[in-house]
């Protein structure tokens, strides 16, 4: 029996194929890009390892792209062929694979709790469940997860770091700001290369309006990513997010084009259409078009990635931004089909996201499309009510922020300055500091005097 860097077992029998799934769940816990080829390696040396299966059917159910779906049943199936004699540690991890291929997502999140009540080091269950949650909206879930495993780990455990990390980020999202940033900080010590601590950090520095310190912050760390997956484009995303607040504009544009759409990079080759990626860019183009900047054709290559997702439902979040991207380039007919295509989903799926679409991801998604027809009071009517449910599509609090900055500018259209004191009350309860100073909600806090 051989066992991975925190001791825990691993059922096979070859020595290459324990090390090279190690080093797979190593990577992705470290954020490296080199992933599934160390899966794939395990695999060649044991094609009967279970749980490499598994974990492989886990990294492409992370990838959150239907067109993926076939392979992460394949992993199912071909792990379920060789499960005789697995630990139940790694049991438990093939229900969370066959929950999470089904949509029961928070059932899945509740197998990763139970590995941890038993193995409360084993990061991959951590990391898993955070992942899950956030992109639900339950940090608080979230938060006490790694709480509960925290008493467990000091710097003699494997990847400290990573912990300390994933920690800060529960506390950022639940507004622990100062300890947030305290561990984000050691984490990134620890590792320069750890991305996830740099990402916390980053938004604490958001969410309190430092922004002078938020470039220093990211500028410091550029170049240890180099071995980083997608997240350190998301990075040069939050650094966007500081330029833009400054009124930089030509900057922002200039990091768009450089590190967050730069269809030449070696990551958005290898694939352009990772959810996250998708939502950087919508996001980012859709917040500088509201600060009345021309953007040019830069939508033009998001158009033709969404056109092949219109029937993707894996995300409540990445569904709007799809129809931000289609309403922006005038495909509003096919922004209607998503929007069907997204409501069939809803009334009939038994999982978890189901009823996320039809209380976040559809409002959101309406409105989105209203907003870009001019149709502000639509707007206001759809999101007015919505606006405490969008938690739900998942997402942190900084990237919600889209939602009401939308809200906010179809309101100042209509000419409902009573209705701003709402929003920007809103905005300060999701964490923001001094809403009013924010660069998209500078015109609505004017409009209340």
């Amino acid at each position: 029996m051989h066992q991975d860097e925190r001791g825990h077992a691993l059922t096979t029998s070859s020595s290459t194929a324990s090390e090279e799934i190690d080093l797979a769940i190593h990577n992705f816990l470290h954020w490296k890009s080199d992933v599934v080829p160390r899966v794939g390696a395990s695999l060649a040396a044991d094609p009967d390892f279970a749980f490499a299966h598994v974990v492989g059917g886990l990294i492409m159910h992370g990838a959150r792209n239907v067109h993926f779906r076939g392979k992460i049943e394949d992993s199912l199936t071909k792990a379920k062929k060789s499960a005789d004699g697995l630990t139940e540690r790694e049991q438990n991890y093939l229900r969370a694979l066959e929950a999470s291929a089904s949509g029961q997502i928070t059932e899945a999140v509740s197998l990763y709790e139970t590995i941890l009540a038993k193995n409360p080091v084993d990061l991959f269950a951590q990391r898993l469940a955070q992942m899950e949650l956030f992109w639900i909206g339950e940090m608080d879930w979230s938060e006490q997860i790694s709480r509960r495993a925290s008493t467990h780990w000091d710097k003699s455990v494997p990847s400290y770091g990573v912990h300390l990390s994933c920690r800060s980020f529960d506390l950022e999202e639940t507004h622990n700001f100062a300890e947030a940033e305290a561990l984000g900080r050691k984490s990134v010590e620890i590792d320069p290369t750890d991305v996830w601590g740099t990402h916390s950090v980053a938004h604490v520095l958001i969410m309190q309006g430092r922004h002078e310190e938020g470039i220093a912050w990211i500028d410091d760390l550029k170049n240890n990513w180099e071995d980083s997956n997608q997240m350190q484009l998301h990075l040069w995303w939050h650094r966007c997010l500081f330029h833009l607040e400054r009124g930089e504009f030509d900057e922002v544009l200039d990091i768009h084009d450089t590190w967050v759409r730069n269809r030449e990079h070696p990551l958005l080759v290898s694939m352009p259409d990772l959810y996250i990626d998708m939502q950087n860019g919508a996001s980012m183009l859709l917040r500088l078009e509201l600060r009345g900047v021309d953007v040019g054709g830069r939508w033009a290559e998001l158009e033709e990635l969404t056109l092949k997702r219109l029937d993707d439902h894996t995300s409540p979040f990445t569904s709007p931004h799809f129809a931000v991207i289609l309403a922006a380039t005038g495909r509003f007919a096919e922004a209607e089909r998503l929007l069907a295509s997204m409501t069939e989903f809803a009334n009939h799926d038994r999982g978890t996201f189901g009823p996320r679409y039809l209380m976040a991801a559809i409002p959101a998604t309406q409105a989105v499309i209203a907003h870009r027809r001019g149709e502000h009071s639509k707007v206001v009517d759809l999101l007015l009510p919505a606006r405490h449910q969008l938690w739900q599509m998942g997402g942190s609090h900084a990237q919600r922020d889209l939602f009401f900055l939308i809200l906010a500018d179809s309101i100042l259209k209509e000419g409902r300055s009573d209705l701003i004191g709402i929003v920007l009350d809103d905005i300060e309860r999701a964490g923001f500091s001094d809403a009013a100073s924010r660069i998209g909600y500078r015109g609505a806090g004017s409009a209340m005097h």
